[in-house]
C-alpha cells in the first residue's frame, strides 16, 4: 500500500470508501440503531484535502484506507487533563483512520498510524490526540502499541451518532 496526500481528483473515490466504512462500522455492536453514514462530511474532507490533511492508503490504484489528521476536535477535549499543555496549533487530532475490511490483517492500520506519527513530526508538533468509542478496542490496540496513552473517558455527541456516547481519548507525546 502506498500512502500519499489526497487531491481533490481524489474526492469522490474518498467519499465512497468512508460511505462504505459507515456501513461496515453502522453494524457493530458499540454504535446505537439507526443511520451511521455521514463522518467524515463532505465538507470535512474538503477541507482537509484542501489544507494538505487526508491521507489515503492506495493499492492498485484503489483507495483502500485513509485518515485525516489536522487541529480540530470536540469540546469535551478541552474538559480533560492532557498529559502536555499545549496550544491547539501544536497538537494534531487523528480522525477517521480506516481500512476496508477486504484489506484487513495486512497491517494497514499500523502503517497509517506511522505515517500519521511521521506527518506530525514532520509538522513539529508536540502531541497526537484521538477519541475512540467505548466497545471499539481493536483500533485501541493498534495506537496503544504505538505508544498513545489513555488519557480519560468523556461524553461526545458526533453528529453523525447523534446521541452522546463515551469516547476513550488517548495521546501520544512526540
Amino acid at each position: 500500500m502506498k500512502i500519499k496526500q489526497a487531491t481533490m481528483c481524489d474526492f469522490e473515490k474518498i467519499m465512497s470508501f468512508y460511505n462504505v466504512m459507515c456501513e461496515v462500522l453502522g453494524e457493530k455492536d458499540f454504535l446505537p440503531d439507526g443511520d451511521k453514514g455521514g463522518f467524515p462530511s463532505q465538507d470535512m474532507v474538503k477541507d482537509a484535502i484542501h489544507s494538505g490533511f487526508q491521507f489515503v492508503g492506495v493499492e492498485s490504484d484503489k483507495i483502500v484506507a485513509a485518515y485525516i489528521i489536522n487541529h480540530d476536535c470536540d469540546d469535551a477535549y478541552h474538559t480533560v487533563q492532557w498529559h502536555i499543555n499545549a496550544e491547539k496549533n501544536e497538537v494534531v487530532i487523528l480522525h477517521a483512520l480506516r481500512v476496508l475490511p477486504d484489506y484487513g490483517g495486512r497491517g494497514y492500520s499500523k502503517q497509517l498510524v506511522k505515517h500519521a506519527i511521521q506527518t506530525a513530526k514532520g509538522w513539529k508538533q508536540k502531541a497526537i490526540r484521538l477519541d475512540c468509542i467505548v466497545g471499539n478496542d481493536v483500533p485501541v490496540k493498534v495506537y496503544t502499541s504505538f505508544g498513545f496513552e489513555y488519557v480519560d473517558t468523556v461524553a461526545i455527541t458526533y453528529a453523525d451518532i447523534g446521541i452522546p456516547m463515551q469516547f476513550k481519548l488517548y495521546e501520544l507525546l512526540l
